[in-house]
């Protein structure tokens, strides 16, 4: 048993690699990433996060925590907007962060899709039980991924297919008794006709 569990483990840790090569959005974004303030204010201890790291146009999400300054506690009824502006305010994007868009309940989050990189501010208003509070930042955006990283995933499993199914095989052999592998092998070696010559 201890051996099957020693051969199996190898598939199992590539069917969970391929989870994440199939869904990159998996490990791509998640409640955290890069803690860009941490501040005291209105009663509030507020805490923001933005993700993906290194933070780039594109798909982003703006992660935020919200705890009452005196005990530490999580506000739950807190609520919670936020706003990205480009400098010259050509763009200007505003979402609730909910904790339906939020990965861990404790955190309220939201998402948005991030016209072209340079410098964002990020406007954070807090509304609850000790009062409004609004906090700010500035950060800085790279330039979006190439297009064909966000593609690679859907051309590259059929090759990942077809390796688990080799590492299947082979496992499935060297599980087998060695007298059915001798038999297999056996089966699998051509066989010699030998013959007389016809005499005329």
């Amino acid at each position: 048993m201890n051996s099957m569990n020693h051969h199996i483990q190898p598939i199992l840790k590539l069917l969970f690699l391929s989870s994440l090569i199939l869904h990159p959005s998996s490990f791509a974004r998640a409640d955290g990433g890069a803690m860009r303030l941490r501040e005291r204010i209105g009663g509030y201890q507020i805490t923001v996060f933005t993700a993906p790291t290194p933070f780039r146009a594109g798909p982003v999400d703006v992660s935020v925590l919200v705890q009452d300054a005196a005990t530490g506690e999580v506000v739950p009824e807190a609520l919670v907007t936020v706003t990205l502006k480009a400098p010259d305010a050509k763009y200007v994007l505003e979402n609730a962060a909910t904790t339906e868009a939020a990965t861990n309940k404790l955190f309220r989050a939201a998402e948005f899709q991030l016209p072209e990189s340079g410098w964002w501010n990020v406007a954070v208003v807090v509304d609850g039980p000790h009062g409004p509070a609004r906090v700010w930042f500035g950060v800085q955006a790279d330039e979006p991924l190439p297009r064909w990283l966000d593609l690679w995933p859907w051309f590259s499993w059929p090759a990942l297919v077809i390796a688990l199914f080799g590492v299947h095989r082979v496992l499935v052999r060297r599980m087998a008794p060695p007298g059915s592998r001798n038999a297999g092998a056996a089966c699998d070696r051509p066989v010699a006709f030998v013959g007389r010559r016809a005499s005329v």
